[in-house]
This record gives C-alpha cells, sequence and structure tokens, in this order.
C-alpha cells in the first residue's frame, strides 16, 4: 500500500487539510468550501494528526455524507509535513492545495479568483497567503494587474492556503519531513524554491478567507508540543548547535543536497480510514547524511571557523557524504 493513488476524475485540484484538534473551526473550514462556486473541480482530502475522538468521530460523519472526499485518520501526531504529504500524494490532481483547518473562505468565487489572479505571473510557480497587508508589496516584483495585487515573496509564502502546480512537486518535491511536528514546512519548501529559482507569489488572505485561528498553542493545548519550543530548535538545538532547518538551508544553497528530497514515513496499511504508517527504509541514508553534515557544522562553529564552511575544501567533503547517498545536488 506503498503511496496508495486514488485518482479523483475530473479534478483540478488537490486540497489537503491537516487536522489536529480545533473542532469547530474544522468543520466551519470544510463546510465553507462546499458552497465553492463551480468552475474550478476539487478534491477535499482530510488528514487527521491524532485528534481527540469526538473530532475524529465528525470527521467520519463527514466523510460518509460526502463532505469530504477522502479521509486519512493517523493513530498520533506525526507532524504537519507528514499529514500533508499523504493528502498530497493520495490524489493525482494537476495542483495541490495545503490549506488549514482555521482558514474558512469568505466568498464562493474565492477558488477562481486565486487562480484569476495567479494566471498575470510565470506559471512555473506557487501561490499563497499573506497575512500582513503591508507585506504583499514588500518585495520588488509586486504585480498590479485588473484582477487585484500579485506580491511576490522573497523567503517563504506562509502555507495556511498555498497552491502548488505538479510542475513544481515534480521539480522540487513535497513538504520535508526532516523536521519535528511542527513550524519547518513551509519555510524549507521556500529555501529550495528559492534555490531552483520558481516564484513564490502571494495574495491578500483578506480577500479571500477569514482566517479564525490564532498563531499560538491553543490546538496543542493539553498536549505536550509547544509551538514556540519547536520552531527555536530549528534554529538552535537543546545542546547548543545548529538547528535542523539551518543545516538544511546551508545545504541546499551551497548545492550539496538535491532539492528534490525524499520522504520518511509512508503508507504500510489502512483499515477503513486509519493508516498504519512507517519509516521506508530508503530514508535511512538520508538521517545518515544529516546527521554527518550537522556534526561537521558544529564541530567547525564550536572551533570559531564559521568561515570555512564556504571552504571548497569542506563543501565537497559534505558533496561526497551526499552523493554517497544519492542525494547530491546533481543526482
Amino acid at each position: 500500500m506503498h503511496g496508495r493513488r486514488m485518482p479523483m476524475s475530473g479534478s483540478l485540484l488537490n486540497i489537503t487539510i491537516p487536522v489536529f484538534n480545533r473542532y469547530h473551526l474544522t468543520q466551519k473550514t470544510l463546510l465553507a468550501l462546499r458552497k465553492t462556486a463551480p468552475g474550478i473541480s476539487f478534491a477535499i482530502t482530510v488528514v487527521d494528526n491524532g485528534s481527540e475522538p469526538a473530532l475524529r468521530e465528525r470527521l467520519v460523519e463527514l466523510r460518509t455524507s460526502g463532505i469530504i472526499d477522502n479521509l486519512f485518520l493517523l493513530p498520533r501526531n506525526m507532524g504537519v509535513s507528514c499529514a500533508c504529504n499523504i493528502g498530497w500524494r493520495a490524489v493525482d490532481a494537476p495542483y495541490y492545495m495545503k490549506l488549514d483547518n482555521d482558514m474558512v473562505a469568505t466568498t464562493p468565487h474565492w477558488l477562481e479568483n486565486i487562480f484569476r489572479l495567479w494566471a498575470h505571473g510565470n506559471s512555473l510557480s506557487i501561490v499563497g497567503p499573506i497575512f500582513e497587508e503591508q507585506k504583499l508589496t514588500g518585495d520588488p516584483g509586486t504585480l498590479h494587474t485588473s484582477d487585484g495585487i500579485l506580491g511576490i515573496c522573497h523567503g517563504n509564502v506562509p502555507g495556511g492556503a498555498t497552491i502548488i502546480p505538479k510542475s513544481v512537486s515534480d521539480t522540487i518535491g513535497y513538504w520535508s519531513e526532516d523536521y519535528g511536528l511542527y513550524g519547518a514546512d513551509d519555510g524549507d519548501y521556500g529555501a529550495r524554491l528559492e534555490c531552483a529559482g520558481i516564484p513564490q507569489y502571494c495574495y491578500d488572505v483578506g480577500h479571500f478567507f477569514e482566517h479564525c485561528g490564532c498563531f499560538d498553542n491553543s490546538e496543542y493545548e493539553d498536549t505536550e508540543l509547544n509551538k514556540s519550543r519547536e520552531h527555536g530548535l530549528l534554529f538552535n538545538d537543546l545542546d547548543g548547535g545548529v538547528g535542523m532547518f539551518l543545516v538544511n538551508y546551508y545545504l541546499y544553497n551551497m548545492c550539496v543536497r538535491n532539492w528534490k528530497i525524499p520522504l520518511r514515513y509512508r503508507i504500510k496499511d489502512m483499515d477503513g480510514y486509519n493508516v498504519v504508517l512507517e519509516e521506508d527504509p530508503a530514508y535511512e541514508p538520508v538521517k545518515v547524511a544529516l546527521r554527518r553534515s550537522k556534526e561537521l557544522i558544529d564541530n567547525l562553529r564550536a572551533a570559531g571557523r564559521n568561515n570555512d564552511l564556504y571552504s571548497s575544501a569542506v563543501v565537497r567533503r559534505l558533496k561526497r557524504v551526499w552523493t554517497t547517498c544519492g542525494q547530491g545536488c546533481g543526482d
């Protein structure tokens, strides 16, 4: 059952919603989607990350009634990237959308209007929301069009309502599963897009969605997960070493590691909507390469030799590590 795909006849877009708690916001998000005007066909794929039982039961009801097209119930919280990738790979569609379970469409024409605005940009690109209006025109390259303002982001577009064409995922792959449970999906993807020269366009979120959630830890109350702590570990680990996001950012930008990354988890089996996952054995060499890369970077930093990170000798050494596991920049 590895990588099982469910073709949706005529679906242009696979909307994947990762869910962890937030019962009422999840339901509000889903019901608003079913008010979308016809024109652009889509499938709704929900991947639950081990939510409270009442929400999981409600998701099954919504699947049975046809509000949800595809439903995957994970045994525990596997993280945003893993959940999103399961939904992404499940449906064979020309476009994929990651939609958070607190993003409520406010107009039936939201989808066609986003595609119409996005059409003014480069076809090989992604588009996503900007939550602060001033940032829409903050970077050079903003397009003022008859369909609204199409901003461009240098860094990463927030992933809360982001659309990615298959032509892009064929080039740089899916969300990275190298990290913890929260916080690195859109940042890592943005770093790879920047390296590949693929534009990241953005739209004013308020024209299409009501963002009902908060940038806080609310959905993780009564759990051991702390979003702020998870985010901090991307940059510095608990032992004072460099965080994994900065390791990968360096590897991507020095063209050491391939921008099209392999995934860590795969579906082993399904019982109804319940998913059994396993770590793909092919990912083990990647774990080794990441560990060796981090050790080298940490040792150089500890010795005050940061500049050596950009020396040809160090870059060659790391390139050998990644080429050995089949994930070198030219592989």
